[in-house]
């Protein structure tokens, strides 16, 4: 799985195929544009993306474990292209904070 910082995730923004792990009230109130949910319990039982296996997957959660641990199952099932989002949500937070109230 690689990684991927949170500015080039928002530089890929709409364009690519975002999956939220965190709870579906917390995606309604601040998730990314686009992002659709995903559980991690969900994928262990076998539920996956019905995405093609060579398909580019961009995972985010609050700081990054969550989603980290997922993208594991989901190359295990045969995804090629996973990406983990760094720090997840939380550095979103510090790049919006940045990028609207740059000092």
């Amino acid at each position: 799985m690689k990684s991927i910082d949170i500015a080039t995730l928002m530089d890929k923004l709409p364009d690519i195929t975002l999956f939220d792990t965190r709870p579906p009230a917390l995606i309604a109130k601040d998730g990314l544009l686009g992002a659709k949910a995903i559980s991690l319990e969900a994928v262990q039982l076998g539920d996956l993306p019905d995405l093609p296996k060579d398909e580019a997957i961009y995972l985010i959660c609050q700081r990054g474990a969550i989603s980290e641990l997922l993208g594991l199952y989901l190359e295990e099932a045969g995804f090629k292209e996973v990406y983990n989002v760094a720090g997840g949500m939380n550095a979103y937070y510090v790049y919006e904070h940045q990028n609207v109230n740059p000092s």
